[in-house]
């Protein structure tokens, strides 16, 4: 029965576009080719895709690097990292905090509104951990920051 198939012409058996090799190494031999190419599938996006792609690099790029100086004043003020300030600011009242770096409660007030620190809200500390509205905020930080 094997022998049989053998000889059958698989090409005949499909439409001109479907060919199929007929022996292994002529299959290895032959290059992929690509689908033809639908006249109603662009090549690249409408340039005012691109103009917007454009800008949201840029976008992205202008972002990181505010974060980066407000990184660079966070560290001038207090010696440590924006993302550092943010965890410790949650997990300690803002009193304690300061005064493990040596300012004074307003003045690390003043640096966290200033370079965009979030800081928990009034009573937070005050309040059980199992009955706290917030538990966790994210710092976000440029690239090089992590």
């Amino acid at each position: 029965m094997r022998h049989d198939t053998e000889g059958l012409d698989v090409a005949t058996l499909f439409a001109d576009d479907h060919q199929l090799a007929s022996h292994p190494s002529a299959a290895a031999d032959q290059q992929p080719q690509d689908p033809p190419a639908r006249p109603d599938v662009p090549h690249e996006p409408p340039p005012e895709i691109k103009k917007a792609m454009l800008a949201a690099a840029y976008a992205e790029q202008m972002i990181e690097r505010l974060a980066a100086l407000q990184n660079e004043q966070v560290i001038k003020y207090t010696g440590i990292s924006r993302v550092e300030l943010g965890l410790r600011v949650w997990n300690a009242p803002l009193a304690e905090v300061a005064g493990r770096l040596g300012l004074k409660k307003h003045v690390l007030r003043r640096v966290c509104t200033l370079f965009e620190v979030p800081i928990p809200p009034k009573g937070y500390f005050n309040t059980g951990f199992a009955h706290r509205s917030i538990r966790w905020t994210r710092v976000a930080g440029g690239a090089g920051m992590r």
